[in-house]
């Protein structure tokens, strides 16, 4: 009975929407196509989330990324915030 209680008054924090998307910072783990998307690694109110994303230039794996648009609930627009393009594998740059 006293874990029932404790369990119903335990404080708990807010599960993270769409709204909690927007102005987070992550990285990019499936690379981003400049027509499609990609996967990135976000952390949201604490707690580390993947989701697709696209954005308007190519993006390669490890590359560090800024949310500007939640265009779902598991979907994101994002923009790059490396100083410079990071290399494909290849060697070419994005």
């Amino acid at each position: 009975m006293r874990l029932s209680r404790a369990l119903r008054t335990m404080p708990t924090t807010a599960t993270p929407t769409r709204h909690h998307l927007v102005g987070a910072q992550g990285v990019v783990v499936s690379a981003v196509p400049g027509a499609g998307y990609g996967e990135v690694r976000l952390t949201v109110t604490g707690q580390q989330v993947k989701l697709a994303a696209r954005c308007d230039r190519p993006l390669v794996a490890g590359t560090p990324v800024y949310v500007v648009e939640a265009l779902s609930e598991t979907a994101v627009q994002v923009v790059s915030t490396a100083p410079d393009p990071l290399p494909e594998p290849g060697g070419e740059t994005a």
